[in-house]
């Protein structure tokens, strides 16, 4: 079954002053979910925020979770520069370090994601599969002639072969690839305060080194 997308704008800002009224609108929404929370999210109070009327609001989005949509993209746009900057860094450190490398990916990974489940729990609970940061980050990834995720994973093996318990590397990395991912997203699914606690994060590192190691 087709899982429904999230709600959209009606239409785009064409210029620019009609842009400005747009960015003040996800701007307000923004600020209204940092500083007051989700339960207090709508229309009306986002366009008290904005300072603009609320039938001006209504021209560009059929409701607030249309505006909560742009809000979430626009703060993946971020999370995928963000996690392309630190793709440098971790490449690098992937030659030096088998266990520093991996909790940097589990760190990466989990930050991603509740930095998103924090905005709106509700929201991107229902419309998680739209919101997939993993996803947008290989592709940028991909887009700026770096190695995709898949191709990365076993090379960076390759690095710390004497420490591995198979030579296989391909199935050694989807393994623990699959693992890794699918620990997340179900921890995420089942009890997302799991991905705040340290406890979780250290657990799930010690579940791919005792995979990976001899």
């Amino acid at each position: 079954m087709r899982q429904p997308d999230p709600p959209r704008p009606r239409k785009r800002p064409k210029q620019g002053r009609s842009q400005l009224l747009v960015q003040s609108i996800q701007q307000a929404c923004l600020n209204i979910l940092e500083q007051e929370g989700p339960d207090r999210l709508s229309t009306q109070r986002i366009a008290d925020v904005a300072g603009v009327n609320i039938a001006s609001l209504y021209q560009y989005f059929p409701n607030k979770e249309a505006i909560l949509t742009e809000v979430f993209e626009e703060q993946i746009q971020q999370l995928t520069e963000l996690a392309s900057s630190r793709f440098a860094q971790i490449d690098r450190l992937s030659r030096e370090s088998l266990e520093e490398t991996l909790a940097a990916i589990v760190d990466m990974e989990i930050e991603q994601r509740l930095s998103l489940h924090r905005m709106d729990p509700a929201f991107y609970r229902a419309y998680q599969h739209s919101f997939d940061v993993h996803r947008r980050v290989s592709e940028l990834t991909v887009a700026m002639d770096n190695p995709a995720w898949e191709t990365w994973f076993p090379r960076f093996l390759s690095y710390h072969a004497g420490q591995l318990r198979s030579n296989d590397l391909q199935a050694l990395g989807q393994v623990a690839r699959l693992a890794f991912m699918g620990t997340i997203i179900q921890a995420e699914a089942e009890d997302p305060g799991l991905l705040s606690q340290e406890s979780f994060r250290e657990e799930l590192l010690k579940l791919l080194l005792s995979y990976l190691r001899a």
